[in-house]
């Protein structure tokens, strides 16, 4: 296992469970902040309007991370539910008529989903300022993910299952031979029959060429604002809030805090037009960044959020051009698997995905069906 945020530590405990014998490596001390399994807390949403494909993987998480709670007594799942706000009628340069989309996706699964006016939103949370000309969605059983320690509770249990988790350790170079895969790390060599790359930004440089060329890493930005009345904005209170406007600059999205959390509101916008790789990102938040981004976005939707930023902090996604899954036989050998990136979009449906890929190594076949996630 190549790579142990949530993708990796989801296959790492599945495949141990599973009676395999299982080595994990991550370059770092995960959970860490430098990959894009971090910053607290992960959206959530049964309707998934990226495609149907998806539903029976974020749905099987749900149950996985409730198990999860039940072995670990962490609480990883808030059911606040979540809003989608998108330009009606119209598409945005990255999604469809996202609000509808979502519609679509639950009345075709049975999936309990509201389309309400901008009246009735404000009526229900003040804290957002809704606007007629938006279409709104909301679904009462969307809510948000404790990513970190969802990371942390699957390497435990991985642990406490026989894995080994090697940390610190990079790997150098990934090699099929006969039966086998060598694999090269900082701290020696491991030879194994199967190796799973869930490496997410790093992956560009463990891979094939052909394949390198299709993935794209960008930098995304995570902001904390403190508020007045944190209490407002716990998940009781305040469901999160995807807002989607017909340019990527219009994006944003405010997560509840759950109690435990940091003490402020995050709040994230997106990019996708500035590539950098995980080697030579920059890691730094500027003063006039989080300026910018509260006047634009934060203060004139979310009245109540202040100017002050406790943190902040930045996120790689690791895209390809159609911006959906990767999981796929590297084409060096069918005992390599490549699973990442995951688009912006892969941690609701983690603890799923690595549950199917773990059945498949160890058993050649999975209860959910991986066949659309190649290139």
């Amino acid at each position: 296992m190549v790579g142990l945020g949530a993708m990796g530590a989801g296959v790492a405990w599945q495949a141990a469970r599973l009676g395999a014998s299982v080595v994990g490596i991550d370059r770092y001390e995960p959970p860490h902040s430098l990959g894009s399994s971090h910053a607290e807390t992960r959206i959530t949403r049964l309707a998934v309007a990226e495609g149907d494909q998806y539903l029976p993987f974020v749905a099987r998480s749900h149950d996985i991370w409730r198990e999860i709670e039940a072995l670990t007594c962490t609480r990883l799942l808030h059911e606040s539910g979540g809003y989608i706000v998108s330009s009606a009628g119209s598409a945005s340069e990255r999604w469809s008529d996202f609000t509808q989309a979502t519609a679509d996706v639950a009345q075709r699964h049975g999936i309990d989903y509201e389309l309400l006016s901008a009246a009735a939103a404000c009526a229900a949370h003040p804290q957002v300022a809704f606007v007629d000309e938006m279409a709104i969605g909301f679904e009462p059983t969307a809510g948000v993910v404790m990513s970190d320690d969802a990371v942390r509770a699957q390497l435990q249990l991985a642990a406490d299952a026989g894995a080994r988790v090697e940390t610190q350790c990079a790997v150098t170079a990934i090699e099929p031979v006969d039966d086998l895969v060598h694999v090269t790390t900082s701290s020696g060599e491991i030879t194994a029959r199967h190796v799973v790359l869930a490496a997410g930004a790093w992956l560009p440089d463990l891979v094939p060429q052909p394949v390198a060329d299709q993935l794209t890493v960008t930098r995304q930005v995570v902001y904390w604002f403190e508020v007045d009345d944190l209490e407002a904005y716990r998940p009781e209170r305040l469901p999160f809030v995807m807002w989607i406007e017909e340019t990527i600059e219009g994006y944003c999205a405010i997560f509840p805090a759950p109690t435990g959390a940091i003490p402020a509101v995050k709040i994230l916008g997106e990019q996708f037009a500035d590539e950098t790789t995980a080697n030579d990102v920059t890691r730094t938040v500027s003063d006039d960044e989080i300026a910018d981004f509260h006047r634009r976005l934060v203060a004139p939707r979310f009245p109540g959020v202040s100017n002050r930023c406790l943190k902040a902090e930045v996120c790689l996604y690791t895209n390809t051009s159609d911006d959906h899954f990767l999981i796929q036989s590297d084409p060096r050998s069918e005992r390599i698997t490549i699973m990442s990136p995951c688009s912006g979009h892969g941690f609701k449906h983690s603890a799923a995905l690595g549950e199917a890929v773990a059945q498949h190594i160890v058993h050649g076949a999975s209860t959910l069906d991986l066949s659309p996630f190649g290139l």
